[in-house]
């Protein structure tokens, strides 16, 4: 089958914080049991040009203005192996901007989309990989693991699981 032209998405992160915070350093400042504070319980926004470059928006599984735990409640909810959504990272940063939460055998697995070559492709999971799989577009990625297994390894056990994205959830 010849390849698919699809839109590049631009991925900027609008920041979360006031600007006087982030002026001030609040934005990098760490609680006494060092981890990162959250200013904002609200995922991050993202400037409209994603939307239309991308129509991430118009996705049914694209959850775009929900945080981690809306996501996790939501596919625990469905209980269905393969459920699956896309959301902001709960920290974007430039070359992570995305995350792919998918559950499996009661568990939600929340991975990292990683953005590549200045948003010319898309790759899953924390950097350093071999032989990993680009992609030109998040619509993309999501399009072959609903027609293709993704591995999805335990970060105690090692164990690698293989699931499909089946089921498009929204909170």
């Amino acid at each position: 089958m010849p390849p698919i032209s699809l839109p590049r998405i631009s991925m900027v992160p609008r920041p979360t914080v006031a600007p006087q915070e982030a002026r001030n350093g609040a934005a990098n400042a760490t609680s006494k049991a060092g981890r990162r504070s959250s200013f904002s319980s609200r995922a991050p926004t993202w400037s409209t040009s994603t939307a239309e470059d991308g129509s991430l928006l118009g996705q049914p599984w694209y959850s775009g203005n929900c945080d981690r735990h809306a996501v996790e409640s939501a596919l625990l909810q469905v209980q269905k192996d393969g459920a699956y959504t896309v959301r902001p990272s709960s920290e974007p940063h430039s070359s992570q901007p995305l995350t792919l939460a998918v559950l499996l055998h009661g568990r939600v697995f929340n991975i990292p989309i990683r953005q590549l070559d200045g948003g010319r492709h898309y790759a899953l999971g924390r950097q350093g990989r071999n032989n990993e799989e680009l992609f030109p577009s998040v619509v993309a990625m999501v399009q072959h693991y609903t027609q293709h297994p993704l591995p999805l390894v335990d970060r105690y056990s090692h164990r690698c699981q293989l699931t499909c994205l089946l089921f498009p959830t929204k909170p």
